[in-house]
């Protein structure tokens, strides 16, 4: 019961709310305005026109150039990539016709534009035309505002004909300039010569004209530079203070307490002046120097001498060794000088003197044998006193691993200063003449030989222009001073040493070295197409009358030739070479006089026919010329 009494009880109404709460009165109907939608319509209606106009306006049309875009002046806009092409290379072409006056230093100098290939870079000037517009540069340009784009115009060149155009205006306008230099007068004193500027055309500026010719032509001024010494008189003259400081000073050294001055004379004879690359530089002569110090103090002192090598029977390498020598420390002494050449008092020392190859250095080296040697033979004659001359100068001459050798650098100039002399060397014309260092050539043929046959890397060689029969065919090098050259590098990992021996039958050229493995096979070559050797004949008007004179007698014929090598290293083909050289005959020559003259013929009597000068003069003897 309890539970009963406490359940909700439920109200259940028969009538709706809505009736229980009385009759409803109808809300009135608010009537609806139009005209704002009809305005709002227009006004998107009109915005819509608008901006579809614009679009239609500033759509991009596909063509190459955009409105309003000029090149060198030349109005492109709206035209294709082909019409700009066409219009730029004909105003171009009419520029370049004008031709092109260089005016340097008041000079006025031609140049064919055609001669160096001179045209409009139109294809550069279209591109950068090309460039994509905007929308608002292309609406501008379909209602009439279009901005002006200015493209400038370039011209092209051919570079090697353009130098060849201007090397005459280069030649008449370019000064070299002229380094100072100090020389020495008769009393010893030290001038300077001032160095003078020169002048060029500036390369820079005259090919900016060019590029641009459109505008700098068809005259363009040229500008030149300065161009200044390399040594300048500034710096000859501070050198040429240190040199004065030093001949004016009194100098004097010690040695063990004992104060003795240095001649004069002897500080004159040492003070030089060494020209290099970038400038002058104040040198004080160790020899001069040692050479006195040599007489002073020669109790004291003794030579160096250096290690030196040799080989056995068997070609394996000896070395003899050398011995310290000692003597004053003439280095230091000309270190101090140098710095300072008006110390007036120098210390100097007599101490132990090492040879330029001690027997240490030498042991290091690694020399085992010859790996490379050759003879040539020779008759006698002044030319063998130059061989013998050179082969003292090459003798125990050391090429670094990696090093590069010069025949010309190792011997130096041929001079009779320094020991050589006049014989017969091939001139001009393949003709004999006599001059200083004759008969070097055949020094160099060997030593090429050995080089050849130690594998060495052959850089420049020139045979003989006739071929001589002591030499092998092709496989010879000729040198002079001032070229031809012998060349060569050391392509291997041992130093070389050469050795060379002269007897009354010829010389002989050994490289040693550490062998490496290397092995070298000749290819000898057989002559072909030969060109025979004759008599040439010169009239000389200095002869008598029919009288003749053997200058060089006719030697070995002409022919080509092919010659080469094999190199291996441990039995492995590293390197085949082969040259060609074609040899001029070798002809004699002979000088004659006027032709005799023929006395009257007398009516019934005979006489001999005098010989006409045109009779061809023929000699049955060859012999080889004997040439270096």
């Amino acid at each position: 019961m309890a539970n009963s009494d406490q359940r909700m009880r439920v109200h259940r109404f028969e009538e709706p709310v809505a009736a229980s709460l009385g009759p409803r009165t109808p809300k009135p109907r608010r009537k609806l305005r139009r005209w704002p939608f009809v305005v709002a319509g227009g006004l998107v209606l009109i915005a819509a026109v608008l901006v579809g106009g614009a679009a239609y306006l500033g759509r991009d049309t596909g063509v190459s150039i955009p409105e309003g875009t000029r090149i060198d002046g030349v109005a492109v806009g709206g035209m294709t990539t082909a019409a700009a092409l066409t219009a730029i290379r004909s105003h171009g072409s009419d520029l370049v016709a004008r031709g092109v006056i260089m005016i340097v230093g008041g000079n006025r100098f031609q140049i064919d534009p055609v001669a160096i290939d001179l045209r409009p870079n139109a294809a550069a000037a279209v591109r950068a035309a090309q460039g994509k517009s905007s929308f608002l540069e292309r609406l501008q340009g379909r209602l009439g505002s279009t901005t002006v784009r200015e493209i400038p115009l370039t011209y092209l060149f051919n570079n090697k004909l353009y130098l060849r155009a201007t090397l005459p205006m280069r030649q008449a306008v370019d000064i070299a300039p002229q380094s100072a230099t100090i020389t020495t007068n008769a009393s010893g004193a030290f001038v300077v010569t001032p160095g003078v500027d020169g002048q060029r055309i500036s390369a820079t500026e005259l090919r900016r004209a060019l590029r641009n010719v459109g505008h700098t032509g068809p005259e363009i001024v040229v500008p030149t530079v300065v161009v200044s010494p390399l040594i300048t008189t500034t710096a000859a003259t501070a050198t040429a203070e240190q040199a004065r400081s030093y001949v004016s000073t009194r100098h004097a050294v010690t040695l063990r307490g004992d104060t003795s001055l240095v001649p004069k004379g002897v500080i004159l004879r040492s003070a030089g002046i060494e020209t290099e690359r970038t400038g002058l530089r104040f040198v004080i002569s160790r020899g001069v120097l040692r050479a006195y110090f040599g007489r002073v103090y020669g109790k004291a002192e003794k030579p160096a001498r250096n290690a030196t090598f040799t080989t056995n029977r068997q070609g394996k390498a000896r070395i003899i060794g050398g011995r310290n020598g000692r003597g004053v420390d003439v280095e230091a002494l000309v270190r101090v000088w140098e710095q300072n050449p008006e110390q007036r008092v120098v210390p100097i020392t007599v101490g132990v003197r090492e040879p330029a190859l001690t027997n240490s250095e030498a042991q290091n080296m690694g020399i085992k044998q010859i790996v490379g040697q050759f003879f040539t033979p020779y008759n006698g004659g002044p030319r063998v006193s130059n061989i013998e001359r050179a082969a003292v100068i090459l003798d125990q001459f050391i090429i670094p691993a990696r090093g590069r050798f010069s025949l010309n650098e190792a011997l130096g100039e041929r001079t009779l200063a320094r020991g050589f002399v006049e014989a017969p060397m091939i001139g001009d014309d393949n003709i004999l003449e006599d001059a200083v260092g004759g008969g070097i050539s055949q020094i160099s043929t060997t030593v090429f030989n050995a080089a050849f046959f130690s594998g060495l890397k052959l850089i420049a060689h020139t045979p003989h222009s006739f071929w001589i029969s002591r030499y092998p065919m092709g496989r010879e090098a000729t040198v002079s001073w001032g070229g031809p050259e012998l060349v060569f590098e050391n392509n291997w990992d041992a130093p070389i040493v050469i050795l060379t021996h002269t007897n009354d039958e010829g010389v002989t050229v050994q490289f040693l070295s550490d062998p490496l493995g290397r092995k070298v096979e000749a290819v000898e070559g057989t002559p072909h197409d030969y060109k025979k050797a004759r008599m040439l004949r010169i009239r000389d008007k200095s002869l008598a009358p029919g009288e003749l004179v053997i200058d060089q007698k006719k030697g070995e014929n002409g022919f080509k030739i092919t010659y080469g090598r094999k190199i291996y290293r441990n039995s492995k083909l590293i390197a085949s070479e082969n040259w060609s050289w074609r040899y001029a005959p070798a002809n004699g020559i002979i000088r004659y006089g006027s032709r005799v003259p023929v006395d009257p013929v007398v009516p019934g009597s005979t006489t001999d026919e005098a010989p006409h000068e045109d009779t061809d003069v023929s000699t049955t003897e060859t012999t080889t010329v004997p040439v270096p």
